[in-house]
């Protein structure tokens, strides 16, 4: 299909080279899978480069530079999965290679040159290269100080501050940045805070010794995942990207679902999916997948808006899949001190319930506008897809059953990473040549850098946190602002989460709501578990929740259409994400945990799936023919209601759904020709 799409364009694609760097630099998606976009869709996202300040792409001698630099971060972080070394150490290498990467890649302004590295970036690499030197050959000494340094180790944390609030300026804007600062500000000035966040104070000296010379500030627990789990997972993604296992996700979604009603959109779904469950981003997944999805789509009979709406409701469902999961999955993991694997367990009857809601919905909708599927002679078959690169799904065979057979998760990748190397040359078409192995390597490490600023600055708000204690007192401050009432506490902690994901990635949203929120849900009798997933769904919907929707903004550009009405649109698509997280608190069954009764699982989500049928008649108006509006709301009554695992709302809840879908079939019987076949 993607051939005969080729054939039609007006514009060959060497002509369209500028627009295809344009977006791939903008987009973070490969050449080939620019090429695939239509000519509008070109235009469309290449003219997004003028409103955002983009990474540098250089030629030459700066290449050669930055693909030396990326090689040696990338094979220094396969070493230290091996060969373990002091973890102060390894976080400050980790960053350093960050910084450096940051400061000559990415402009500090719209105005500076885009070609080469301002005198003032060389400048600040020179000053990151002499305080990480300094740090890094005073350690032994430090160490033997219990972190008390001298003036010169204090001058140098200072100016490690400014350069980590420089860095997250640079790569995530500037909210986290202020929001370190306003910490800091509270670090020197507590005593004159009222209320239970009221502090004595510290001098600068002791708010630097525990920013830079410990492991509780920019080097602590939140880098040091960065630097291991979160890094390697990336990698292994970069390498599944070489191998095109994401053109095998999308011709095995094809050849499942395309001919299904409502075709494109279910390919969508499932390859979101199945492309989320390794990749843990949204936009790369939107890029990846939608750039074939939505012009199918669209070309079926699906509005623009709403095609679009289908692929950023799917990939933002990617950062909730196992068995990778998004970034802040290895630090619920790594906070709560569980095996990841139990936060996989946990994550994955809600994600199922997640992507199953989307496939409901774009059944409904197909059902009711009369959208069919594709013709089974333009899909590809599996079977013969499965003999001829099914072997490229090894390396994900071979990470889910390392996970469940107890290995860690940084074994599991490397694992993941050898075997999705091996597993390539057992065709001779899907050989990895090694300069594709050294672009993996390179676009790791460059994927990598925004989640590894985001930690690092996380850890400046994290330090004056735990230097004050004042995660004490935010948990008691909102615990006294509900009432100490549960659902109140969730509907707060939803909101907190939801705006503070608008201006900022998953992982600081998570990070910082869970830091504030979490504990009290946890007083109140939920879970620790529970209440992290909790804080983690909200952090990621924030990615389509207008006005800030990253993911709802990328997939517009693929069809042209208005971002925040793709958002909306996918907002109303994943309105069971809104709703799941509230299933398991109340119903911690959802989350499996160890010693669960099977038949209370199978109950449990049984009138789960139920409920987000019901849910998606009311938000959708239609069953087998439209609804009324008291049909509705006894719709959304029954879905709530199912969202408590108790008996008695269980009974009513079924009873409110499956009457509406009774009357719905007795209803069709009578009139089949006003119901729409399924």
């Amino acid at each position: 299909m993607k051939e005969k799409k080729l054939q039609h364009r007006d514009t060959p694609i060497e002509d369209t080279s500028k627009e295809i760097e344009d977006i791939t630099d903008l987009q973070g998606i490969t050449a080939e899978q620019a090429a695939q976009l239509d000519d509008d869709e070109l235009e469309s996202i290449a003219s997004k480069k003028k409103k955002k300040t983009k990474r540098r792409k250089f030629e030459g001698q700066l290449k050669t530079i930055i693909t030396i630099l990326t090689v040696c971060m990338s094979a220094y972080h396969l070493y230290t999965s091996i060969f373990v070394i002091n973890p102060l150490q390894h976080r400050a290498i980790h960053l350093l290679f960050v910084m450096v990467l940051v400061f000559i890649l990415y402009p500090a302004t719209p105005k500076s040159p885009t070609h080469r590295p301002s005198v003032v970036d060389w400048g600040l690499v020179a000053l990151t290269i002499a305080v990480f030197a300094n740090l890094l050959i005073r350690f032994p000494a430090l160490a033997r100080a219990g972190g008390r340094g001298n003036t010169t180790d204090l001058i140098c944390g200072v100016i490690i501050v400014l350069l980590v609030l420089e860095l997250a300026r640079r790569v995530v804007g500037l909210i986290l940045p202020c929001m370190a600062l306003f910490m800091i500000g509270y670090g020197f000035l507590g005593y004159l805070v009222p209320g239970p966040l009221h502090h004595a104070g510290f001098k600068w000296n002791r708010i630097v010794q525990h920013l830079t010379l410990t492991t509780e500030g920019v080097f602590g627990q939140i880098l040091s995942v960065s630097a291991s789990f979160i890094y390697l997972f990336i990698l292994f993604g970069a390498f599944l990207s070489v191998t095109g296992m994401a053109g095998v996700f999308n011709d095995m979604a094809l050849s499942i679902a395309g001919s299904r009603r409502g075709g494109p959109a279910k390919v969508s779904v499932l390859a979101s999916g199945l492309m989320g469950s390794v990749s843990g981003s949204a936009s790369a997944n939107v890029v990846t997948t939608g750039s074939f999805t939505i012009p199918l789509m669209r070309k079926m009979g699906y509005r623009d808006y709403f095609a679009s709406a289908v692929e950023a409701a799917a990939s933002t469902g990617g950062q909730i899949m196992p068995p990778v999961m998004g970034a802040a999955a290895f630090l619920i993991a790594d906070s709560l001190g569980i095996p990841f694997l139990t936060v996989i367990r946990a994550a994955f009857l809600p994600a199922v319930l997640y992507y199953y809601s989307i496939w409901h919905m774009v059944d409904l909708r197909a059902r009711k506008e009369n959208i069919q599927g594709l013709s089974k002679d333009e899909l590809p078959n599996l079977k013969e897809l499965l003999i001829k690169r099914g072997h490229l799904l090894i390396p994900l065979v071979g990470i889910i059953y390392m996970l469940v057979s107890g290995y860690n998760a940084i074994t599991a990748a490397v694992m993941g990473i050898v075997l999705s190397i091996v597993s390539s040359f057992l065709k001779r078409d899907t050989w990895i040549k090694p300069i594709e192995l050294i672009n993996a390597m390179q676009a790791g490490a460059l994927s990598a850098l925004p989640v590894a600023t985001a930690c690092a600055v996380i850890g400046i708000l994290v330090g004056i946190i735990s230097l004050t204690g004042a995660i004490l007192a935010a948990s008691a401050a909102v615990l006294k602002m509900s009432g100490g009432i549960l659902f109140v506490t969730l509907i707060m902690t939803m909101l907190t989460a939801t705006m503070l994901g608008m201006g900022m990635p998953t992982t600081a949203c998570y990070i910082i709501t869970s830091t504030v929120a979490a504990p009290s849900i946890i007083q109140l009798g939920v879970p620790a578990l529970a209440a992290h997933l909790f804080v983690f769904y909200y952090g990621i919907l924030s990615a389509i929740t207008p006005p800030v929707a990253s993911a709802a903004y990328t997939a517009a550009g693929l069809s042209g259409a208005g971002p925040n009405k793709v958002g909306f649109a996918a907002v109303r698509l994943a309105i069971a994400g809104w709703i799941v997280p509230f299933m398991f608190v109340y119903s911690s069954e959802l989350l499996m945990p160890e010693g669960l009764n099977f038949l209370i699982l199978i109950r449990v989500a049984i009138t789960s799936v139920i409920g987000i049928a019901g849910l998606g008649w009311c938000m959708e108006g239609y069953c087998r023919r439209k609804l009324n509006v008291i049909e509705r709301l006894i719709c959304i009554v029954g879905a709530i209601l199912l969202i408590d695992s108790g008996f008695v709302t269980d009974i009513v809840g079924l009873a409110c759904v499956g009457g509406i879908y009774l009357m719905q079939r007795n209803y069709e019987r009578k009139h089949p020709a006003e119901v729409k076949p399924v």
